[in-house]
Formats: C-alpha cells, structure tokens, sequence
C-alpha cells in the first residue's frame, strides 16, 4: 500500500458525530492513537475549528508517548516551553508562598517528580473546591491554544464539567461596545499564589479583552470569572464592564454539561471556551488526567 493510500485508509476509519444535545462539539471514534497521519490531523484540525471541542470516547487510553506524539502534530506542547515548565513545576513546589485555595487542594493533585507527564486530580476525603469559570492558564504570559482532559476512574453521576462558547459571546456584542473595548488588556493574578493584598504586585499577566486566536484570528472574549480588572480603567468602572460582559455572557454565550465517562478524553479549544465545575463532594470518585496540552 502506498503513502497516500495509507493516509486515505487511517483518515477513512475516524467518525465523527454531533454530541447529541450540544450546541458544539464533536464525537471521534477510529483513531488509532499509535498510528496517525497528515489527512488524519487535517480533518481533526478541521474539526476542532468548526465543533471547537472533540470527545475521543470507547477507545483505548492513550499513553504519555503518544498523546505526546499526537499533539504534537497541533503545535508545541505546553511543557516543551519555558513558561510550561515552570507552571507545572509550581505543582510540585511545597514550601514557597501559596494562595489558600492552592493550599488547601494541594492533596488532591498528582504529579511526576521529574516534572514531565499529566497531572491527576481526584478528591481527596475532604473533596475539591469549585472551579469558576476559566480558561486553562490565562494567569501565565503564554497562551494556552488546545486543553486535554481523560477521565480516568468516575462513578456514575460524578460532577460533570460545564463549557461555554465565548466565540459567539463575542459575536453577540453590540457593535460600539466591541469598539469602544477592542484594544483594552485584561489582569489576571495566578490562584496559585499569594494575592496582591499579601504580596503586592500590578498581576501576573496580561492578556488582550478580546482576544483572536493566534491561528485562526477568530475573536473571543477572554474575561473570565478569575480575571482581576481591565488595565486603564478605575476599578469601579473595570468592575462595571465586567460585569455586563459576564451578564451579556450568561444570556448568550452556548454552553453545554459533559457528564464524564470513564474513558473519555476531551480537547478543545482553550482560547474560545471556558468551562468550570461545581464543587466535588468528599471521596467522590472522580479521577481526571490533565495533560499539559498546546501553546501558542
């Protein structure tokens, strides 16, 4: 069999189907995680453009190398990077200056002491706090483009993960409001770490309000519910602004609930959807991997 053959036969096994009551996103069923091409990755690429999200599901769990290899072929992994490095390094940092929420989630998170890998996260006997609503990693210098979850071990019923489509959220602006905020930059402080009250600092990135994708320009609006102020605003009127853009987002942005399987892995695109969860009750089971993902 030829090259092109093989990729027209690899690329032929994936299915893809709409994830039924979703407003976005797209189930793939075929891949063979050891073994992808070129017309495999565009149709992929296609897809995660148009569905913004892909829920890999009944298929076997991928190892450390080649979901490695696989991502690969969508841009830099976040841990071949500077900033990725010492994100995750943070995880395994036990005694410098930390926030409480970091403090007290520390027994739920697992990672390699070598600094490579996913990390895992499941609740301890105490349980996880909330997670608001975010973006993976909008407190670092360095976008973040494509987020990875695998849900390893869940119990039926398990607290599922909510996204939303900021793309259209910012669609759905009126136009002198896009206008008036295109070129305004956003504060973000990492959860990780002390707040600006303990440890006095201006933030700890900085990203644009509205924000294109580095790839395909395609607009999104970055305030999330961990975002600090709008810089050049007075807080009043920072707090004003996001405000309406959260109510704006609440009445317009399409969201969906994933109830986890186990089993299931998710990639999606982490410049336009957010996504959050309710707090997960003491000893629930309810085991994730997280890998590191894409960067910019």
């Amino acid at each position: 069999m030829g090259a092109l053959e093989k990729e027209q036969s690899l690329a032929a096994q994936l299915r893809f189907t709409p994830i039924p009551g979703a407003p976005f996103g797209v189930e793939v069923n075929g891949l063979e995680w050891g073994r992808h091409d070129a017309e495999s990755i565009r149709l992929l690429t296609i897809a995660l453009r148009r569905h913004l999200l892909i829920l890999f599901r009944g298929q076997p769990s991928p190892s450390e190398q080649e979901l490695d290899t696989f991502l690969r072929c969508f841009g830099r992994l976040v841990l071949d990077t500077e900033d990725g490095k010492f994100h995750y390094r943070k995880h395994l940092d036990q005694t410098g200056p930390a926030s409480e929420l970091m403090k007290e989630n520390r027994h739920n998170i697992q990672r390699a002491a070598d600094n490579t890998g996913s990390t895992y996260y499941a609740p301890s006997e105490y349980g996880a706090s909330e997670l608001i609503w975010h973006t993976d990693q909008a407190h670092k210098p360095q976008l973040k483009i494509i987020s990875v979850l695998e849900a390893m071990d869940f119990e039926p019923g398990a607290v599922p993960t909510i996204f939303r489509d900021m793309y259209t959220a910012y669609e759905m602006l009126p136009r002198d409001l896009r206008s008036e905020l295109e070129f305004r930059q956003l504060a973000f402080y990492d959860p990780r770490l002390p707040g600006p009250d303990e440890q006095p600092r201006l933030g700890d990135a900085m990203h644009p309000l509205f924000i294109p994708h580095p790839q395909t320009g395609r607009r999104s609006i970055y305030a999330n519910d961990s975002v600090d102020r709008i810089i050049g605003l007075d807080r009043a009127e920072s707090d004003r602004i996001l405000k309406m853009l959260r109510e704006h987002t609440d009445r317009n942005a399409p969201h969906f609930t994933h109830q986890w399987r186990t089993g299931d892995l998710v990639i999606w695109d982490n410049i336009g959807i957010h996504h959050r969860r309710d707090a997960v009750p003491p000893k629930q089971r309810r085991r994730l991997r997280q890998h590191g993902g894409v960067a910019e």
